[in-house]
């Protein structure tokens, strides 16, 4: 279920700056653009940071590039790792490292140096692959090498006359007889059958070692990476809905926090009443997707409160400008995630600040002039 909303998440993020400016800020080498059509261009950069409904990456990416949106396009080349996640996803140009993309349409068309990571609901691979793939979704056209081994999860395959495996296949369905891998693909002596729920399960055994130290260290960073950067985009496309929120969830936490819970439990407890009506089953993914996306909020909105008040701690004035707003997002986020790591009670922190943040949420919902609407 999780693989099924996350996309829905990225898109839900992006969708607000359908009624905002564009947004194109460049720090670092790097650059960071939000906005209806986002279009990078120009002299080549690091990292790209994209999010949009239509989001087209066409200069050069020496680092790793990130992009959302409901149309994503890649038509450049990536020197380290490409994530995206949209509607449609097509990578059209070479990827130096891994490529991990989710959505309902994914398409690669050009070579992938690193690993292959895709979810969707039709994924097609016409590119060859040095390294390992993962592939899971409702139909998947698989036409190229794979020099590592591959790892489906899908009800329907077809393989084109370039498909090829020199590792492993590892397939993961309920209805064995129904996937058939020729014999040009992979020997029979080289493919194995899981049932689908093993999928989930998937430790890293199958397609890389247990993470060690550093690769879960590099996680870590990574997360707090992807808080800031999504507190970041929200502080330049609606920094004025950004500080509201921030100000209701320092001027009343423990208020807040309780509405938080109460927005969050009533989300969760409406999946159980859905079930019981019959009928409204069909509406059980959107709460949720619609809890999910508080939760995650909630922790953004959280975060960045509480980097403003480390930064005002610092001796730094409010943040009025895309640095000062990207500066409380990153440290807010560090903040957050050094908590979480303190035995036994850092979980418990870590909630409260999620659910501050998710309160917050839930009164701009609910009652849109709740008080202060500062400037910035």
């Amino acid at each position: 279920m999780l693989r099924a909303i996350i996309p829905f998440l990225f898109i839900a993020l992006a969708t607000p700056t359908l009624a905002q400016d564009d947004a194109d800020w460049r720090f670092g080498g790097d650059a960071y653009l939000a906005g209806r059509t986002v279009t990078l261009s120009g002299e080549a950069v690091d990292d790209l940071f994209a999010a949009g409904d239509k989001v087209t990456a066409r200069t050069e990416i020496g680092g790793s590039a990130h992009m959302a949106g409901r149309y994503v396009t890649l038509m450049s080349r990536v020197g380290e790792n490409f994530y995206g996640a949209g509607m449609e996803v097509d990578v059209e140009a070479p990827v130096a490292g891994d490529v991990t993309i989710m959505g309902q349409r994914l398409t690669i068309t050009e070579p992938v140096s690193g690993d292959v990571r895709a979810t969707g609901s039709r994924i097609r691979l016409d590119a060859p692959v040095a390294g390992n793939a993962l592939l899971a979704g409702e139909t998947i056209t698989l036409n190229a090498a794979i020099m590592g081994d591959l790892a489906l999860a899908t009800p329907d395959v077809s393989w084109g006359d370039a498909a090829s495996v020199a590792g492993e296949v590892h397939i993961y369905t309920d209805d064995p007889d129904n996937v058939d891998v020729p014999e040009r693909v992979a020997s029979a002596d080289r493919v194995t059958f899981h049932p689908a729920r093993a999928f989930d399960a998937v430790d890293g055994d199958v397609l890389q070692e247990r993470p060690g130290f550093f690769t879960r260290l590099r996680g870590w960073l990574g997360g707090i990476l992807a808080v800031g950067l999504i507190g970041t985009l929200f502080g330049a496309i609606a920094p004025k809905q950004l500080a509201a929120l921030r100000e209701r969830a320092l001027d009343r936490p423990l208020r807040t926090g309780l509405l938080g819970f109460a927005g969050l439990s009533a989300l969760v407890g409406s999946v159980v009443f859905l079930a019981m009506t019959g009928i409204g089953i069909v509406v059980i993914p959107v709460a949720l997707i619609a809890a999910v996306l508080l939760g995650i909020g909630g922790y953004v909105v959280g975060t960045y409160s509480i980097g403003v008040w480390a930064t005002a701690v610092a001796g730094r004035p409010m943040p009025k400008s895309i640095g000062d707003r990207a500066l409380a997002a990153f440290s807010g986020a560090a903040i957050g995630a050094l908590i979480g790591l303190i035995p036994w009670l850092g979980w418990l922190a870590v909630m409260a600040i999620f659910l501050v943040g998710a309160g917050a949420v839930v009164v701009r919902i609910t009652r849109p002039a709740f008080g202060v609407e500062p400037a910035a």
